[in-house]
């Protein structure tokens, strides 16, 4: 068996990426279907750390991870926001008129199913839709375009000119990634980025995300509703509910809580629960690891002494 291939966080980087701070986002104002998405929300995203967002459906994850990328704008008119901060990679949202264009080059997002959005008649033609809309010449488009697709683990020369509908359905997801890394932003968001896949696809999707964040983009934002995936790539964790910031946790810290993440309808770490359950019958294992690797150098340590 392989080992999982966890991200290898960067050295850190100086200052923050992303800066929120009473921030307030409500559905339909001033009408009987009025909702409040998002409820003065304040987080700090840090420059090189992968940092999750975790909630139950409903909580406003998809509300504050719009934000960031200008999908959804900032309510300047509604009260609640008249001391909002909203600071992505050093760009005002809140300005009256925000640098959207430096804001796109600055922030990738994928998608969940990203394959979905793929729609150029070859692979090249659709890596490059994103670049040729910056105005890059095409000396630099092609560049860019090469790179990407070499990052993701596919032969630029086998399937630049092919139709990306002809391509496996992991294949069709790196190409669509590809098409995000090829804007060379420095903040990347994560939508359930392993959703609908098997567990080698989740493995070889994990990797790939490793050597992107190592390479290219180190600042990366996770949502998730796999507690293993958070529990192994993320450096902090914020939980929302009800539009609410419930709190910013480690891994360490949010897995202690059992009762906060069961109140989310999550599971614990599938290494966390098993761990648990061996301590409490007596086998010398800490309780509280959160992956296979930390429960298997537990479990080596505690009746070979550390030798396999």
């Amino acid at each position: 068996m392989r080992d999982k291939v966890k991200f290898v966080a960067p050295p850190p980087l100086e200052g923050a990426a992303i800066e929120i701070k009473d921030l307030t986002y409500v559905y339909n104002p001033r009408s009987p279907f009025e909702t409040r998405a998002l409820d003065d929300v304040s987080l700090t995203v840090m420059r090189g750390e992968c940092f999750g967002v975790i909630g139950q459906t409903g909580s406003g994850k998809s509300t504050l991870v719009s934000h960031i990328n200008a999908l959804t704008r900032v309510q300047r008119k509604h009260h609640a926001n008249e001391r909002a901060v909203l600071r992505v990679c050093g760009i005002d949202l809140t300005a009256k008129k925000p640098d959207l264009k430096g804001l796109r080059e600055k922030v990738g997002m994928v998608f969940q199913y990203p394959e979905y959005q793929l729609f150029a008649d070859t692979v090249r033609e659709d890596v490059a839709f994103g670049p040729r809309n910056l105005g890059l010449g095409e000396e630099e488009i092609n560049a860019r375009v090469r790179e990407a697709v070499r990052l993701v683990g596919l032969d630029y020369n086998e399937v630049a000119e092919r139709s990306p509908f002809e391509l496996s359905g992991g294949q069709k997801r790196r190409a669509a990634i590809a098409g995000v890394i090829a804007m060379r932003p420095e903040v990347l968001i994560l939508d359930e980025p392993t959703a609908g896949l098997d567990p080698e696809g989740k493995r070889e999707l994990l990797s790939l995300l490793a050597d992107i964040r190592r390479t290219t983009c180190p600042t990366m934002i996770m949502v998730s509703h796999d507690m293993d995936e958070v529990a192994e790539n993320c450096d902090r964790v914020a939980v929302l509910g009800d539009g609410k910031v419930l709190g910013v946790f480690t891994p360490g810290e949010l897995f202690t809580r059992r009762d906060l993440i069961k109140s989310l309808g999550l599971e614990l770490p599938a290494a966390t629960e098993l761990a648990s359950c061996l301590a409490s019958r007596g086998v010398p294992v800490r309780g509280d690891c959160l992956t296979e690797s930390e429960l298997l150098g537990e479990l080596i340590e505690a009746y070979t002494g550390g030798e396999r």
